[in-house]
């Protein structure tokens, strides 16, 4: 079998080489690495607001790497306004999402290339800010979630204590049987605590149109959405390339291979 070209987002960010500072794409290489181990071909793509559409139809599938926050005004959370004008923000790289300040050029990149995906039928995986974006172009929104306080100020003993749990403890998903994701990973799936970003600043709030939450944390949390009528669209809020378990990224490889031969 050919093995599939999947792009993976990026974000802009200002690196050193030596005295110079340039702006790079940055990437954990974890996700790489994934569909590397599930016999894909990744390919890094940096925030492109423009060219879209081409870009989707030249690539077998894509996935959605996490990141900071998205603008809450996009999807169904308001008027985007200035936000379709792009301008760079100051989130965090991978995992720093509780960064207050949305990145406009990412957003502008990421809601063109989801709605071009989605539009071509496109095979999908969103991760994290990925699923975020996946909601919010269905006309979604987000909601926000509290952080410790970035003083350093004390949190209150319980407080804490729960925080710290939540942090360390792992995760059992309920998953439905009925779902793309149930078939491939069963009705329950056990995450590991390092799986789940510690700083995530923001929630799937409001589901878009056509998407429907597939697996729920114990506290019934939406963890997994899928987009109906569509090949392959999944939305995960935890991180799978940080484990070992590869089965949701060779269900992108089968999914994104069978599109392949199908364009072919």
């Amino acid at each position: 079998m050919t093995r599939p070209l999947i792009g993976i987002t990026g974000e802009m960010v200002a690196a050193g080489w030596g005295d110079r500072v340039r702006e790079a794409v940055l990437l954990p290489a974890s996700y790489a690495v994934a569909l590397q181990r599930a016999r894909c071909v990744p390919v890094v793509l940096p925030p492109a607001p423009h060219g879209a559409a081409g870009l989707a139809a030249r690539l077998d599938g894509l996935l959605f790497s996490d990141g900071g926050d998205i603008d809450p005004r996009r999807g169904g959370g308001g008027q985007p306004g200035a936000a379709e004008a792009g301008g760079g923000g100051a989130a965090e790289p991978d995992g720093g999402a509780g960064a207050a300040v949305p990145d406009l050029v990412r957003d502008a990149g990421e809601f063109a290339l989801m709605r071009a995906a989605i539009a071509a039928r496109v095979p999908v995986l969103a991760i994290g800010r990925g699923m975020r974006v996946l909601n919010a172009v269905r006309g979604g929104s987000v909601t926000d979630r509290p952080l410790p306080a970035a003083d350093g100020a004390a949190m209150p003993a319980t407080s804490a204590m729960s925080a710290t749990s939540a942090m360390s403890a792992d995760r059992e998903l309920r998953i439905g049987p009925g779902s793309r994701l149930g078939r491939a990973l069963g009705p329950s799936l056990r995450t590991a605590a390092a799986a789940w970003p510690s700083r995530r600043h923001q929630d799937v709030d409001r589901l878009g149109g056509g998407l429907c939450a597939v697996a729920w944390t114990a506290d019934d949390a939406v963890a997994a959405v899928e987009l109906t009528a569509h090949p392959f669209a999944i939305g995960l809020a935890w991180h799978p390339e940080q484990g070992d378990d590869l089965r949701i990224f060779e269900e992108l490889r089968d999914a994104a291979a069978a599109g392949h031969r199908e364009a072919a």
